[in-house]
C-alpha cells in the first residue's frame, strides 16, 4: 500500500522555488532517505508532507489517518523546562491517548531513558534529546514515521544507537522517510532521493547507484594533499575530491595498471588502489550531470 504519493511538487517563497517537481512515493515496510547538502529542500519538503507548508505546485495524496504519522523535526521540539516524563505525558495528552502509563514507560525502557524520567528535558544531551523526540512520535503507534536530519549535530556514538533503535522502529513495521547530509548514513535506506538546490538529481538503491557510475574510481593517500591535489587534477579526473588525506578520483574507463603506476608516482601520493563507488562519488557524478557543476 502506498502511503504518501506525491507528483511534480513545488514550493516557492517569493522568487526562490525552494522544492522543484519533486516526484515522491512511500509505501508501507519501506526505509527511505533524502540525502543532500544545507539548502537542497529536504525540510521543505518534509513540511509539506505533514501539511505544515502548503505547495505551490504538484499533488499531494497522503493515505493515512494524522494520528498515523508522526514527525521528528531536526531541531529539538518539546519543552525543554519539563522533565522527560512530563514531556512524554504531555504529548500523550495532546492525541488524547488513553491510560498512556504503561507506553510511555515501556518506550523509556526501550531507548535506555527510564533512568532519566525526572530530569528537565533541556538537560539532556543532544543524543538523549533525539531518543526522547522518537519516543514522543512513537507514542501514536504510526505507521509512517518522518524524521527530518535525526542525528544532525549528534556524536558518532549516539548516531549508532539513534540508528539501531531506528532499526528496531522499522523491524517492527513502520514505514520510514528520513533526511540527512550524511552520504555514509544514507547507506542505511533502501532507497534514497539524491537532492539538491530543490530538485531530485537521482533515485534508487547503493546498488544500482554504484553500477551505474562510469569509470573508475580511485582512492589516494597522502599527507601534502594540495601538491597531490593539484597533480591529479592536471590528469582531468572525472570527479576529485578530498576528506583529511584521502582522496578519491574518478577517471574514464581505462586499464587500471598504468592509471595506477602513474597516480603512485606523483608528487605528495603515498598510495593509490582501486576503490568500490561511494555515495559522494554517485553525487558528484548527478551533479555534474544535471549541470550543477563540483569543485
Amino acid at each position: 500500500m502506498t502511503l504518501i504519493e506525491a507528483r511534480g511538487l513545488t514550493c516557492r517563497f517569493g522568487v526562490k522555488e525552494a522544492v522543484k517537481g519533486l516526484d515522491l512515493s512511500l509505501s508501507e515496510g519501506e526505509l527511505v532517505g533524502l540525502v543532500g547538502p544545507d539548502g537542497a529542500g529536504k525540510t521543505t519538503t518534509f513540511r509539506m508532507l505533514m501539511g505544515l507548508q502548503a505547495p505551490t505546485g504538484g499533488t499531494l495524496a497522503r493515505r493515512l489517518a494524522r494520528e498515523k504519522v508522526s514527525y521528528v523535526p531536526q531541531t529539538f521540539s518539546l519543552a525543554p523546562e519539563l522533565t522527560v516524563a512530563e514531556n512524554m505525558s504531555l504529548q500523550a495528552q495532546l492525541f488524547d491517548l488513553r491510560d498512556p502509563a504503561s507506553r510511555i514507560e515501556r518506550l523509556l525502557e526501550s531507548v535506555d531513558l527510564a533512568a532519566f524520567r525526572d530530569r528537565p528535558s533541556g538537560a539532556l544531551s543532544g543524543g538523549m534529546k533525539q531518543k526522547l523526540s522518537l519516543c514522543a512520535a512513537l507514542l501514536t503507534e504510526p505507521r509512517l514515521l518522518l524524521l527530518d536530519e535525526p542525528t544532525t549535530g549528534v556524536d558518532p556514538v549516539s548516531r549508532r544507537e539513534f540508528w539501531a533503535l531506528l532499526h528496531r522502529v522499522h523491524d517492527d513495521g513502520v514505514a520510514i522517510l528520513f533526511s540527512s547530509p550524511y552520504m555514509d548514513e544514507a547507506e542505511y535506506a533502501h532507497r534514497m532521493l539524491l537532492m539538491h538546490e530543490g530538485r531530485v538529481l537521482q533515485e534508487g538503491d547503493l546498488a544500482s547507484f554504484r553500477r551505474g557510475l562510469p569509470g573508475l574510481v580511485v582512492r589516494l593517500v597522502s599527507t601534502r594533499r594540495r601538491e597531490a591535489h593539484k597533480a591529479i587534477a592536471a590528469l582531468e579526473p572525472l570527479d576529485l575530491f578530498a576528506e583529511g588525506e584521502i582522496i578519491r578520483a574518478r577517471f574514464p574507463a581505462q586499464d587500471p595498471a598504468p592509471l595506477l603506476a602513474r597516480l603512485a608516482s606523483l608528487p605528495g601520493i603515498e598510495q593509490a588502489r582501486l576503490s568500490e563507488p561511494s555515495l559522494e562519488d554517485v553525487f558528484l557524478h548527478a551533479l555534474a550531470e544535471a549541470g550543477g557543476g563540483h569543485g
